[in-house]
């Protein structure tokens, strides 16, 4: 028998054990998550949206219709994750502002800082018309949880033809 003197098993147990903490820490350090974890939160995502959108157009802006002017990129996994999570999250958090915390977008922003492996941009993003205006307000709010919604469900169709 060849016995290895020297440091050798100490190397390996440090080298399991930094392993083992680096794995369990990486998810806080924007590592990719895991697929699983990546559906549950798409799945939130989607039910929320549907949820928010539902609430604000029945209880807030009731009879009032979307300005097809404002643009959001639509949500993606893709090359452009970054960009377009960044510009979603920079709209949600103007809607909570404008809604004046009546519509709470925290959960949704959360989770989509949270399937991006990198910090989001900080983005401005203006409010076309005038924000003193309650209605200019509510319609960009709605539209703005109209097109997030709608391509939460574009996503979800997407899905069903590839399963």
């Amino acid at each position: 028998m060849i016995f290895h003197t020297g440091t050798t098993k100490p190397t390996l147990v440090l080298l399991c054990c930094i392993g083992t903490w680096l794995a369990t820490c990486s998810l806080s350090f924007g590592a990719p998550i895991s697929k699983e974890d990546l559906r549950t939160t798409i799945d939130l995502l989607k039910q929320e949206s549907q949820d928010l959108y539902n609430n604000y157009s029945i209880k807030q802006a009731s009879g009032m219709s979307a300005d097809e002017s404002i643009q959001l990129p639509c949500f993606s996994l893709d090359r452009e994750a970054l960009t377009n999570i960044s510009v979603i999250i920079a709209h949600l958090e103007k809607v909570k502002v404008l809604s004046e915390n009546t519509v709470d977008t925290s959960w949704v922003i959360r989770w989509l800082t949270n399937i991006s492996c990198f910090n989001p941009l900080n983005l401005n993003i203006s409010v076309p018309g005038n924000t003193d205006e309650s209605y200019d307000c509510k319609v960009f709010v709605l539209t703005v949880l109209k097109q997030f919604s709608n391509c939460m469900a574009e996503l979800q169709a997407k899905d069903n033809t590839t399963c």
